[in-house]
């Protein structure tokens, strides 16, 4: 399957990469040609500069006698002209990058946003956000200043090769001796390169998740007093890290020298046979070929030392297009009615995740009407909260059906489908922005009118208007500024503001202290009214007045009836209730 997420990362084919980043910068042709159009000028300063000395040379001799004005004059006209091209393609080829990159991470972030709730089961948020800096960095190097170099320096390059070939074609031929060597040492870099480029991906990604993972829970850490063990956790994933840093290093340590060594033997042997032939050749014209020749090494040398770049760029390209071509959630559903009652229908459904074979979820069968509430009650890892997530389709069932309004879930669009169904969870997600801003997220255009009063019905304005700025006020990363209690009565007034005919709490009050839960449940009870409601709880007071209660054991309905139901049949729920519910 194209973009398996579970795959081993394969050898890079670097043509469609390269091909799918130039893509990007279709757009951008323009500024690209103004950015070659400067490097050109660039270019031909430098044979300018050789056939500017041939001139000065004929001019000591006395073969140049009028106009000697004009040799100061074409030594300021070419370093004008070397200056302008410089300006020219460097700042725009940052352009060209700059809009390249900001396109290719827009497109990562969309498409990841896009891709399944099982894609994120499976990935380390640590590993992600390397794509954003790490990868994102690598490619903003190559586009910026590894491909400046590479069309600066090449067509320098090519401009003292094309003065050199019209000055004696023979001797320049012998630059060509150096093309075998050349070659073998671009291969064996391009081969280390290209295996230490994705174990260095690997290990920052490493590196990344860890230190997410650490500080989202330092509180667990310091308190079981753990630092020294997170400490360490880092300190070898940082060693692997650096140990292939230092072998990355190593290659390019070992390449540009070496490349230099090439050139300048190549050098040197065109140095010994214009000696042997100053004989035969105007002296002048041997300067100037000379000049033009001892011009060569250092962009030769530019472009070695940019060859290993551009593979680690082309390599972290590689890695990031993978994610942008990942399956996306898949939405075969066309069905958008006017409004939802909230008839739900479970029949023989079944789940197991894609890489376990055990149903988690064993043919499930119940109905929930319009404006009823259905309250799941059992143990840790029945399947409750796999169940509640079958309904928005966060996970595909793996058979049975489900419905909504007598029309099968996959039939609705995805996005209306979730539009109509409000989730108030235990572990509340806040953005680092103002109280308004988390209430209204996802919505647009709420007048303060409407959040007020979404608030109010949660119990939370009284609270938010207290605050320093009111409704204006940052409650910090993940909502570390306010309490429990305090989190999830946003949450529901996010839900209230949704004004979904579906409400799914699952454990909105389990890790509350007795005063907050009873200020949530008031909102949950006013919330609920008018409104299917699939409730996960391990509290009685918010199952006990459920309209229907199933109590699942391993994935089965073991049990089902209302509360008054269940305690006199004397079974499974009743003696919950006795352990877990007692007040």
């Amino acid at each position: 399957m194209k973009g398996n997420i579970t795959e081993v990362t394969p050898p890079v084919d670097f043509g469609p990469t390269y091909r799918r980043v130039l893509r990007y910068l279709f757009p951008f042709v323009r500024f690209f040609s103004f950015a070659v159009l400067g490097f050109l000028l660039f270019a031909l300063s430098q044979p300018a500069f050789a056939v500017l000395m041939e001139a000065f040379v004929n001019a000591l001799d006395g073969k140049i006698v009028d106009g000697l004005y004009l040799i100061p004059a074409a030594c300021i006209a070419i370093a004008f002209m070397r200056g302008l091209g410089s300006y020219l393609g460097s700042y725009y080829m940052a352009k060209v990058s700059e809009n390249v990159i900001h396109a290719i991470r827009c497109d990562l972030f969309k498409n990841i946003l896009a891709l399944p709730i099982a894609y994120f089961d499976a990935s380390k948020s640590g590993r992600l956000i390397s794509l954003f800096t790490y990868n994102i960095g690598l490619m903003a190097a190559t586009t910026s200043k590894a491909v400046t170099t590479i069309i600066r320096e090449g067509l320098t390059v090519i401009a003292l090769f094309a003065y050199l070939l019209y000055q004696n074609f023979q001797l320049t031929l012998i630059f060509l001796l150096l093309g075998p060597p050349l070659a073998l040492v671009i291969s064996w870099v391009g081969k280390k390169v290209k295996r230490l480029g994705h174990g260095i991906q690997a290990t920052v990604g490493e590196l990344n998740h860890v230190a997410a993972e650490v500080f989202s829970g330092i509180r667990l850490v310091k308190s079981v007093v753990a630092e020294d063990d997170s400490s360490q956790r880092f300190f070898d994933v940082s060693e692997k890290t650096k140990k292939l840093g230092l072998k990355m290093a190593k290659v390019n340590s070992i390449y540009t020298p070496l490349m230099q060594v090439l050139v300048i033997v190549g050098m040197a042997l065109v140095m010994y046979i214009v000696l042997l032939s100053r004989d035969s050749m105007d002296s002048a014209a041997l300067i100037a070929y000379v000049t033009a020749a001892a011009l060569l090494p250092k962009p030769i040398r530019s472009l070695s030392g940019v060859h290993p770049q551009l593979l680690q760029g082309v390599v972290a390209a590689s890695e990031v297009f993978k994610h942008i071509d990942y399956e996306k959630e898949i939405d075969k559903g066309s069905y958008v009615p006017d409004s939802v009652s909230g008839a739900i229908d479970f029949s023989d459904v079944s789940f197991s995740y894609a890489e376990c074979e055990e149903l988690i979820l064993k043919d499930l069968n119940f109905s929930v009407a319009p404006g009823q509430t259905v309250a799941l009650v059992g143990r840790s890892g029945g399947g409750k909260s796999t169940l509640v997530n079958l309904i928005p389709r966060f996970y595909a069932m793996s058979s049975g059906t489900i419905k909504i309004d007598g029309h099968l879930l996959e039939e609705y669009k995805l996005d209306f489908l979730r539009k109509n169904i409000a989730i108030v969870s235990q572990n509340v997600n806040l953005f680092n922005s103002s109280v308004a801003d988390n209430i209204a997220f996802g919505l647009k255009d709420i007048s303060m009118h409407e959040m007020k009063a979404a608030a109010k019905a949660a119990n939370a304005h009284e609270f938010i208007e207290a605050m320093p700025e009111g409704y204006n006020t940052l409650v910090g990363e993940n909502g570390v500024l306010l309490s429990g209690g305090q989190r999830q009565r946003l949450a529901i007034a996010r839900a209230v503001l949704r004004n979904s005919p579906i409400l799914i709490l699952d454990e909105a009050t389990s890790a509350l202290d007795n005063e907050s839960e009873v200020k949530v449940q008031a909102a949950l009870d006013r919330v609920m009214k008018n409104r299917t409601t699939i409730v996960i709880a391990h509290r009685l007071s918010t199952i006990e007045h459920a309209d229907n209660i199933l109590v699942l054991e391993e994935g089965e309905i073991v049990e089902r009836g209302d509360h008054a139901q269940l305690l006199q049949a004397n079974g499974r729920y009743a003696k919950m209730i006795q352990r877990n519910f007692s007040e």
